[in-house]
């Protein structure tokens, strides 16, 4: 994916569309089950969510765009491992803790593969943490109304999410995110439990078994 890819899918602006206090947001979910260990962010983008997971794990980001992993390196130490590459054509060393893929797998055709490379690089009892839109719910029809993304070759709604990880798998948890983008200018992304039937993504959380 180019910059001009980056350019209109995030409004020119992709830092503003991903704020400070959603990558923070987000690490916190993954602290309840996890307080360290080795994590992959799979479609890292330029970087944001592995600055601030740093802090707690050892970190290592791949993404299928060469833009995106120059503007990861450019705002990672040094060293962070990137690559550039999808989860299948990279030689990855198994054993993470954790891997996380945050509006990543809606543009992934192939749904069983993404769960079996999953499976093959986490150890016992890893996890997966990833985020998906859902066009279901009371807010679904303008989900999908607003989503100009070609990119997305899933639109469905949290069940069927839910029922895309596998057997190998358990959802230990999942909650919901509010995002929407005011006026040009102002962004908002809120991780709700307590509204996850209605909004407008949602955030999983499924262990590996222990074996």
């Amino acid at each position: 994916m180019s910059s001009a890819y980056f350019d209109k899918a995030y409004g020119g602006d992709y830092v503003r569309r991903n704020p400070p206090y959603k990558w923070r947001a987000f690490p916190r979910e993954v602290l309840r089950f996890r307080r360290k260990g080795r994590l992959l962010e799979a479609g890292c983008g330029f970087g944001l969510f592995l600055r601030e997971a740093g802090a707690h794990f050892d970190c290592v980001g791949c993404d299928v765009s060469e833009y995106a992993v120059r503007q990861a390196r450019a705002r990672l130490p040094a060293a962070v491992p990137l690559f550039c590459g999808s989860l299948p054509a990279l030689a990855l060393r198994r054993g993470f803790d954790v891997i996380a893929a945050f509006d990543v797998i809606e543009h992934i055709a192939d749904l069983p593969c993404v769960f079996a490379d999953a499976d093959r690089l986490l150890c016992p009892g890893g996890l997966l943490v990833f985020t998906v839109p859902v066009y279901d719910g009371p807010l679904g029809w303008l989900v999908d109304r607003l989503d100009h993304d070609e990119t997305h070759v899933h639109r469905r709604g949290r069940d069927f999410w839910l029922s895309q990880v596998p057997a190998s798998f358990s959802v230990r948890h999942y909650t919901g995110v509010w995002r929407y983008f005011f006026f040009g200018r102002f962004y908002l992304n809120l991780v709700s439990r307590l509204s996850r039937r209605w909004t407008t993504a949602i955030l999983v959380v499924a262990e590996k078994a222990a074996r």
